[in-house]
């Protein structure tokens, strides 16, 4: 377990709104030494609690549609329906589910007619796929990226729950 402070929160959030801060610029934010905030990113990096990425805007490459894909499935096909699904470059999101559905998926698309293909003539045909029931998403408001732990679990001394 991973114990976290309101100082390791505070460089997160610093992160997390622009990762391309220095450790000198956010030294100077928190009134911190820059070696401080250093080690500090070093340890998070380390412990797997951040990760730095690049996040890409579909939106700049034409991706303008994006759609929920909940897939019901034969027993015993979950493996080779999500070796078939993960490479597919429209797909951005892919999780085992509950409930009516077994996976869920996110794709993006620049249009319907891209939409209606993927689903009907690639997804439709994998083998082990039985039903799909698709969402449009008209609007992401919250991206994934963008969640944050709550304050809780950077309490001083307080154990974060985090591996």
């Amino acid at each position: 377990m991973t114990r976290l402070d309101q100082t390791d929160r505070e460089i997160i959030w610093l992160l997390n709104q622009d990762a391309r801060l220095s450790s000198a610029e956010i030294g100077r934010r928190l009134e911190l030494p820059e070696r401080t905030v250093r080690n500090r990113i070093n340890r998070l990096l380390r412990d797997e609690i951040i990760k730095p990425v690049g996040v890409l805007n579909p939106a700049k490459f034409g991706y303008h549609l994006a759609v929920d894909i909940f897939c019901e499935l034969e027993m015993g096909a979950q493996k080779q329906v999500i070796e078939a699904v993960l490479p597919m470059r429209e797909v951005t999101y892919l999780a085992y589910s509950t409930g009516d559905q077994d996976l869920s998926i996110q794709a993006i698309f620049t249009d319907s007619d891209e939409m209606h293909d993927f689903i009907t003539r690639r997804l439709h045909t994998i083998p082990g796929i039985r039903r799909t029931r698709t969402v449009l998403v008209p609007r992401i408001v919250k991206e994934t990226y963008e969640w944050r732990p709550p304050d809780e679990a950077f309490a001083g001394g307080h154990r974060a729950g985090l591996d």
